[in-house]
Protein backbone atom coordinates (compact mmCIF):
# COMPACT_ATOMS: atom_id res chain seq x y z
CA UNK A 1 0.00 0.00 0.00
CA UNK A 2 2.28 2.47 0.81
CA UNK A 3 4.50 1.70 -2.32
CA UNK A 4 1.29 2.93 -4.06
CA UNK A 5 1.35 6.08 -2.28
CA UNK A 6 5.21 6.55 -2.66
CA UNK A 7 4.64 6.08 -6.59
CA UNK A 8 2.04 8.78 -6.42
CA UNK A 9 4.28 11.18 -4.23
CA UNK A 10 6.67 10.58 -6.98
CA UNK A 11 4.69 11.72 -9.99
CA UNK A 12 2.38 13.79 -7.96
CA UNK A 13 3.38 17.08 -9.88
CA UNK A 14 1.68 15.52 -13.13
CA UNK A 15 -1.13 13.46 -12.00
CA UNK A 16 -2.51 16.91 -10.67
CA UNK A 17 -1.60 18.74 -13.76
CA UNK A 18 -3.08 16.43 -16.34
CA UNK A 19 -5.98 15.34 -14.02
CA UNK A 20 -7.24 18.72 -13.48
CA UNK A 21 -6.85 19.60 -17.43
CA UNK A 22 -8.63 16.19 -18.27
CA UNK A 23 -11.40 15.46 -15.46
CA UNK A 24 -11.20 17.83 -12.12
CA UNK A 25 -11.99 17.68 -8.66
CA UNK A 26 -10.22 13.88 -7.36
CA UNK A 27 -7.17 15.40 -8.72
CA UNK A 28 -7.28 18.74 -6.68
CA UNK A 29 -7.45 16.60 -3.69
CA UNK A 30 -4.97 14.35 -4.40
CA UNK A 31 -2.74 17.55 -4.41
CA UNK A 32 -4.22 18.78 -1.32
CA UNK A 33 -3.71 15.31 0.25
CA UNK A 34 -0.24 15.53 -1.04
CA UNK A 35 0.76 19.00 0.40
CA UNK A 36 -0.59 17.30 3.64
CA UNK A 37 1.88 14.67 3.71
CA UNK A 38 4.65 17.13 2.90
CA UNK A 39 5.40 15.95 0.00
CA UNK A 40 4.75 19.29 -2.11
CA UNK A 41 4.85 22.99 -0.96
CA UNK A 42 0.14 23.60 -0.25
CA UNK A 43 0.81 26.52 -2.95
CA UNK A 44 2.51 24.32 -5.45
CA UNK A 45 -0.77 22.16 -5.26
CA UNK A 46 -2.87 24.68 -5.55
CA UNK A 47 -0.71 26.48 -8.38
CA UNK A 48 -1.14 23.38 -10.54
CA UNK A 49 -4.95 22.45 -9.96
CA UNK A 50 -5.30 26.26 -11.23
CA UNK A 51 -3.40 25.87 -14.14
CA UNK A 52 -4.49 22.31 -15.05
CA UNK A 53 -8.04 23.66 -14.98
CA UNK A 54 -7.62 27.21 -16.32
CA UNK A 55 -5.88 26.14 -19.61
CA UNK A 56 -8.08 22.68 -19.94
CA UNK A 57 -11.05 25.12 -20.10
CA UNK A 58 -9.79 27.96 -22.09
CA UNK A 59 -8.20 24.74 -24.53
CA UNK A 60 -11.76 23.56 -25.03
CA UNK A 61 -13.40 26.88 -25.68
CA UNK A 62 -10.73 28.27 -28.19
CA UNK A 63 -11.79 24.75 -30.16
CA UNK A 64 -15.08 25.10 -30.04
CA UNK A 65 -14.49 29.09 -30.92
CA UNK A 66 -12.39 28.75 -34.09
CA UNK A 67 -13.02 25.46 -35.59
CA UNK A 68 -17.10 25.14 -34.50
CA UNK A 69 -17.65 23.02 -38.00
CA UNK A 70 -15.20 20.28 -36.30
CA UNK A 71 -17.35 16.42 -35.75
CA UNK A 72 -16.19 16.31 -32.79
CA UNK A 73 -17.85 19.75 -31.91
CA UNK A 74 -20.99 18.82 -33.98
CA UNK A 75 -21.09 15.82 -31.86
CA UNK A 76 -21.47 17.74 -28.77
CA UNK A 77 -23.90 20.15 -30.36
CA UNK A 78 -26.30 17.28 -31.02
CA UNK A 79 -26.31 16.05 -27.31
CA UNK A 80 -29.22 17.32 -25.15
CA UNK A 81 -27.40 18.53 -22.49
CA UNK A 82 -25.82 21.83 -24.97
CA UNK A 83 -29.00 23.20 -25.57
CA UNK A 84 -29.63 23.28 -21.79
CA UNK A 85 -25.88 24.93 -21.57
CA UNK A 86 -26.45 27.28 -24.31
CA UNK A 87 -29.95 28.69 -22.89
CA UNK A 88 -27.72 29.09 -19.50
CA UNK A 89 -24.64 30.81 -20.96
CA UNK A 90 -26.44 33.54 -22.96
CA UNK A 91 -29.02 34.22 -19.99
CA UNK A 92 -25.81 33.99 -16.98
CA UNK A 93 -22.60 34.64 -18.97
CA UNK A 94 -20.58 35.55 -16.34
CA UNK A 95 -21.88 33.35 -13.71
CA UNK A 96 -22.14 30.31 -15.79
CA UNK A 97 -18.33 30.60 -16.69
CA UNK A 98 -17.32 30.37 -12.80
CA UNK A 99 -20.21 27.60 -11.70
CA UNK A 100 -19.63 25.55 -14.99
CA UNK A 101 -17.17 23.36 -13.64
CA UNK A 102 -18.79 22.64 -10.72
CA UNK A 103 -21.41 20.84 -12.67
CA UNK A 104 -20.60 17.39 -13.66
CA UNK A 105 -21.25 15.90 -16.54
CA UNK A 106 -22.08 19.67 -17.67
CA UNK A 107 -18.44 21.12 -18.58
CA UNK A 108 -17.71 20.10 -21.63
CA UNK A 109 -21.29 20.56 -23.57
CA UNK A 110 -21.39 24.03 -20.96
CA UNK A 111 -17.33 24.59 -22.80
CA UNK A 112 -18.36 24.18 -26.00
CA UNK A 113 -21.87 26.33 -25.38
CA UNK A 114 -19.61 29.40 -24.31
CA UNK A 115 -17.01 28.91 -27.28
CA UNK A 116 -20.07 29.30 -29.60
CA UNK A 117 -21.83 32.38 -27.72
CA UNK A 118 -21.22 35.45 -27.98
CA UNK A 119 -18.91 36.10 -24.79
CA UNK A 120 -15.75 38.37 -25.81
CA UNK A 121 -12.63 36.25 -25.25
CA UNK A 122 -11.49 38.76 -22.70
CA UNK A 123 -14.40 38.24 -20.76
CA UNK A 124 -13.81 34.17 -20.80
CA UNK A 125 -10.28 34.98 -19.30
CA UNK A 126 -10.94 37.32 -16.61
CA UNK A 127 -14.17 35.13 -15.64
CA UNK A 128 -11.89 31.66 -16.40
CA UNK A 129 -9.06 33.03 -14.14
CA UNK A 130 -10.86 34.35 -11.27
CA UNK A 131 -12.83 30.52 -11.23
CA UNK A 132 -10.33 28.32 -12.07
CA UNK A 133 -8.65 30.05 -8.76
CA UNK A 134 -11.75 29.63 -6.70
CA UNK A 135 -12.25 26.18 -7.73
CA UNK A 136 -8.47 24.93 -6.99
CA UNK A 137 -8.28 26.59 -3.80
CA UNK A 138 -11.64 25.03 -2.60
CA UNK A 139 -11.05 21.38 -3.24
CA UNK A 140 -7.07 21.38 -2.76
CA UNK A 141 -7.95 22.75 0.48
CA UNK A 142 -10.54 19.89 1.26
CA UNK A 143 -7.99 17.41 0.22
CA UNK A 144 -5.46 19.08 2.69
CA UNK A 145 -7.92 19.27 5.55
CA UNK A 146 -9.40 15.72 5.54
CA UNK A 147 -5.55 14.62 4.71
CA UNK A 148 -5.56 12.85 8.27
CA UNK A 149 -8.77 10.84 7.35
CA UNK A 150 -7.03 9.70 4.15
CA UNK A 151 -3.98 9.02 5.81
CA UNK A 152 -5.69 7.08 8.12
CA UNK A 153 -7.50 4.63 6.02
CA UNK A 154 -4.94 3.69 3.99
CA UNK A 155 -2.96 3.20 7.11
CA UNK A 156 -5.96 0.58 8.34
CA UNK A 157 -5.62 -1.00 4.69
CA UNK A 158 -2.01 -1.78 5.64
CA UNK A 159 -3.57 -4.91 7.89
CA UNK A 160 -5.52 -6.41 4.35
CA UNK A 161 -3.17 -4.69 1.89
CA UNK A 162 -3.16 -7.10 -0.69
CA UNK A 163 -7.12 -7.93 -0.79
CA UNK A 164 -7.21 -3.74 -0.16
CA UNK A 165 -4.84 -3.60 -3.13
CA UNK A 166 -7.46 -5.87 -5.50
CA UNK A 167 -10.35 -3.91 -4.32
CA UNK A 168 -9.01 -0.49 -5.26
CA UNK A 169 -7.51 -1.52 -8.18
CA UNK A 170 -10.66 -2.70 -9.65
CA UNK A 171 -12.34 0.46 -7.95
CA UNK A 172 -9.84 2.17 -10.12
CA UNK A 173 -10.77 0.42 -13.22
CA UNK A 174 -14.54 0.73 -12.66
CA UNK A 175 -14.40 4.64 -11.74
CA UNK A 176 -11.60 5.27 -15.01
CA UNK A 177 -14.12 3.29 -17.09
CA UNK A 178 -17.13 5.28 -16.03
CA UNK A 179 -15.83 8.48 -16.17
CA UNK A 180 -14.32 7.44 -19.18
CA UNK A 181 -17.49 5.92 -21.26
CA UNK A 182 -19.42 8.92 -19.91
CA UNK A 183 -17.39 11.35 -20.95
CA UNK A 184 -16.39 10.07 -24.45
CA UNK A 185 -18.69 6.96 -24.68
CA UNK A 186 -21.24 8.81 -26.69
CA UNK A 187 -18.51 10.55 -29.48
CA UNK A 188 -17.61 6.74 -30.16
CA UNK A 189 -21.02 5.50 -30.20
CA UNK A 190 -21.66 8.46 -33.03
CA UNK A 191 -19.06 8.28 -34.67
CA UNK A 192 -19.60 3.85 -35.48
CA UNK A 193 -22.96 4.53 -36.57
CA UNK A 194 -21.71 7.03 -38.62
CA UNK A 195 -18.87 4.87 -40.06
CA UNK A 196 -22.11 2.03 -40.03
CA UNK A 197 -24.04 4.26 -42.21
CA UNK A 198 -21.42 5.32 -44.74
CA UNK A 199 -20.37 1.17 -45.06
CA UNK A 200 -24.14 0.69 -45.68
CA UNK A 201 -24.66 3.28 -48.10
CA UNK A 202 -21.68 2.48 -49.91
CA UNK A 203 -22.66 -1.23 -50.37
CA UNK A 204 -26.41 0.04 -51.40
CA UNK A 205 -24.46 1.86 -54.49
CA UNK A 206 -23.10 -1.14 -55.05
CA UNK A 207 -26.00 -3.19 -55.56
CA UNK A 208 -27.48 -0.43 -57.59
CA UNK A 209 -24.61 -0.28 -60.08
CA UNK A 210 -24.25 -4.59 -60.30
CA UNK A 211 -21.42 -6.36 -61.66
CA UNK A 212 -19.19 -4.34 -63.88
CA UNK A 213 -18.18 -6.52 -66.59
CA UNK A 214 -14.36 -5.71 -67.34
CA UNK A 215 -12.83 -6.00 -70.72
CA UNK A 216 -9.58 -8.10 -70.53
CA UNK A 217 -6.75 -5.52 -71.68
CA UNK A 218 -4.22 -7.74 -73.10
CA UNK A 219 -6.49 -9.18 -75.51
CA UNK A 220 -6.04 -7.27 -78.65
CA UNK A 221 -9.50 -6.15 -80.63
CA UNK A 222 -9.73 -7.92 -84.08
CA UNK A 223 -10.11 -5.85 -87.02
CA UNK A 224 -12.76 -6.78 -88.94
CA UNK A 225 -11.89 -4.70 -91.99
CA UNK A 226 -8.71 -5.90 -92.23
CA UNK A 227 -9.97 -9.60 -92.10
CA UNK A 228 -12.41 -8.71 -95.15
Amino acid sequence: MYEILSLIAQFGPVIVLAGTFFEGEVFAIIGGFLAYRGSYPFEMMIGLAFAGSFFGDLAVFLFARFSSNHRWVRIWREKPRFAKALELVERYQAYFVIVNRYVYGLRMPGLVALGMSRISLTRFLILNFFGAALWAGIFTTIGYVFGYSIWSVFANLQVFEQGAMVVLGICAVLLTGYLGWRQWGPLLVAWWRRRRAGEEAQEERQGMLGPVRVVNPGRPLRDRGSEE
